[in-house]
């Protein structure tokens, strides 16, 4: 378990992979995995190899490529220094819906191709699992779900969320963005 410091996060990477496979294929009494309690400052390496297990198990089972995800993470969570990361457990810049519970925080958005800063309700997580599972589901919603299983190339599948409507980002860049950190991942 996470005790909230680096030294100890070897097996994390491993727990997370598994806990989000193991949650996917619907099993009972998953082990829960907490994100740190204040920021890390990881490196960049760090991060990948933190939520690189997690991407894949969760890219397999569900039919997204794992570097589309894992790049998403990165974006969304600045590399896992982002507070909605590390103090609400939100990895992918998850919206709160009705009833859930929420941390209301400024961010960007574009409104008719304007970047707009304005207040969100994002979801807060008990722990990074359900975050975990928070962010898969939004990947599987009636929105998006008939993206599952088109493509296994990461670039194609980016492109593919942000042609329908809803689009996945209001980012008029999300899709070059998207491209660029991928190709930086290619080694991984």
């Amino acid at each position: 378990m996470y005790q909230g410091t680096k030294k100890n996060t070897s097996n994390l990477p491993i727990i997370l992979g598994v806990a989000a496979l193991l949650l996917l294929s619907n099993q009972k009494d998953v082990p829960k995995v907490k994100a740190p309690s204040k920021a890390n400052k990881y490196t960049k390496k760090e991060f990948i190899d933190l939520m690189l297990p997690y991407a894949k198990a969760v890219g397999k089972k569900i039919g997204v490529p794992y570097l589309f995800i894992l790049a998403q993470i990165i974006i969304e969570t600045r590399f896992g220094n982002s507070s909605l990361f590390y103090k609400y457990n939100n990895i992918g810049g998850v919206k709160a819906v009705k009833g859930q519970p929420f941390i209301s925080l400024p961010t960007y958005e574009y409104i008719k191709s304007k970047k707009v800063r304005i207040n969100q309700n994002f979801a807060v997580y008990n722990s990074l699992f359900d975050g975990v599972v928070g962010y898969a589901k939004i990947l599987q919603n009636r929105y998006f779900k008939k993206y599952l299983n088109k493509t296994t190339d990461p670039k194609k599948y980016a492109i593919l969320l942000q042609s329908g409507k809803p689009k996945y980002a209001t980012d008029i860049n999300y899709v070059p963005k998207i491209h660029k950190l991928i190709d930086s991942l290619k080694t991984v």
